[in-house]
């Protein structure tokens, strides 16, 4: 028999599958290599070929059998259940993207499972329309009237869906997830369900301990989710690190051209078809087919986007550091960042964000960023990340304009932090033109 604390018990009592999971997160999900090797990756995200198109709503079923069996949930040739009923429940094309997916992040699983003959899926994959429906999904799955959630400094969309949900009895709250004590005692409250976090956070790029935070939670009794978006699986993989759920906004790095909306959830195998799919398909937040074929090409090209974007932004925050006209920066992979030994454990390299504070303040800042709203200079004055172009934004009116300004303030996001996505534009022609606009401040 399976003896569980009462904190543990607790846990079960709220999700059925949760002893399942923890067992399986001890044997097959947690992993002391902490990144998947780099040619394996880049074979994975490269796949087999893309499926066709299925560019269609429904799908014709061979006999009223075969119908009422789809509607069941059962399937033939591996084929996900559902994705041959109507668009909204899932499509081939979609499927596919959902497999390499589940494969960049969790192929340790896969080999671990087989070594010793385990048949039941582990984890489970489903794409979005959009990251704020996936997100949107798991806080209607797993969160109920009475409970709380916590979470770090989050997006700003995530940071007012979770405040909203205080009309139907649920509490947000927020912690500094760069403090693990803090953490683990926000986490040990008997009504908390769920911790979200952002490693890096948007806009300041502080880190969580994954690993900290993901026993804190199995302590206590609470799932613990993470949004990958700033990483991807290429820098970053959380369930190694103990994660029980990963969301991404596809749109960043996983497409990196700014041409698809698009997210992902991966987590409990029973928990996305138990309690996830019943909120994928009633919410309607799947993606058309197109997108999912778009976003299966783009993946291919991950890694190496991504190292290339990482290398220019390790070069320019050196170089930012050291500029007269800036206050701070703040940056994973520079040696002055607080948890730079962190990132070193954690991702694979700094990645490809950077926030900074100009001596100028917020005047200084709003020079720069409209000297890069121009058309004849490289970069956009846009609000995405992970894209081919670098995009440069301000954080307190745009992307987290929607948290209040004390939060705002107590997490950093003061009035004059700049955040720049670097692209693929090329180090040396992104740093002449960051020299031109901070030299006009």
């Amino acid at each position: 028999m399976t003896m569980t604390t009462p904190k543990q018990g607790r846990a079960a009592a709220r999700f059925p599958w949760w002893e399942w999971w923890v067992d399986r997160k001890r044997r097959f999900v947690r992993d002391e290599t902490l990144q998947l090797d780099d040619a394996v990756f880049r074979t994975l995200a490269v796949g087999t070929g893309l499926p066709a198109i299925q560019q269609r709503s429904n799908f014709a079923f061979d006999t009223v059998k075969d119908g009422a069996d789809r509607f069941l949930g059962m399937s033939v040739n591996g084929e996900r259940p559902y994705a041959r009923i109507y668009t909204r429940l899932g499509n081939p094309t979609t499927e596919y993207l959902e497999r390499v997916l589940f494969q960049l992040e969790a192929y340790h699983v896969i080999d671990k499972a087989l070594a010793v003959d385990e048949r039941q899926p582990t984890i489970g994959s489903l794409c979005f329309a959009s990251g704020m429906g996936a997100i949107s999904a798991l806080f209607m799955s797993v969160l109920k009237q009475g409970d709380a959630v916590v979470l770090g400094s989050v997006y700003g969309c995530t940071d007012s869906l979770a405040r909203n949900l205080s009309r139907f009895g649920v509490e947000a709250r927020f912690v500094d997830v760069t403090d693990a004590a803090a953490v683990e005692a926000a986490v040990a409250a008997p009504d908390v369900a769920m911790l979200f976090v952002e490693s890096p956070e948007n806009p300041t790029l502080h880190l969580c301990d994954l690993q900290a935070a993901s026993a804190a939670c199995e302590q206590h009794g609470v799932l613990f989710a993470v949004d990958n978006t700033f990483c991807s699986p290429w820098l970053q993989q959380p369930f190694r690190l103990g994660a029980d759920v990963i969301v991404h906004s596809v749109t960043k790095f996983i497409n990196g051209h700014s041409s698809s909306v698009a997210g992902a959830l991966l987590g409990p195998f029973p928990m996305l078809r138990d309690d996830v799919f019943g909120w994928y398909k009633d919410l309607g937040a799947t993606p058309s087919p197109f997108d999912s074929w778009l976003n299966g090409m783009l993946v291919q090209s991950l890694a190496v986007r991504q190292d290339g974007q990482s290398a220019s932004a390790q070069r320019i925050a050196v170089h930012l550091f050291s500029h007269s006209k800036v206050a701070a920066v703040h940056y994973p992979g520079l040696p002055s960042h607080p948890q730079h030994a962190l990132a070193q454990r954690q991702m694979r390299n700094g990645g490809s964000l950077i926030a900074f504070e100009l001596t100028g303040g917020m005047a200084a800042g709003v020079k720069v960023m409209n000297y890069f709203a121009r058309k004849d200079t490289p970069m956009e004055l846009a609000v995405s990340l992970g894209g081919a172009i670098s995009y440069v934004q301000h954080p307190a009116s745009m992307t987290h304009s929607g948290v209040p300004e004390a939060d705002r303030n107590a997490r950093g996001i003061s009035a004059g932090l700049v955040r720049l996505s670097v692209g693929l534009e090329g180090t040396e022609v992104l740093l002449e033109h960051l020299d031109r606009a901070l030299a006009k401040t």
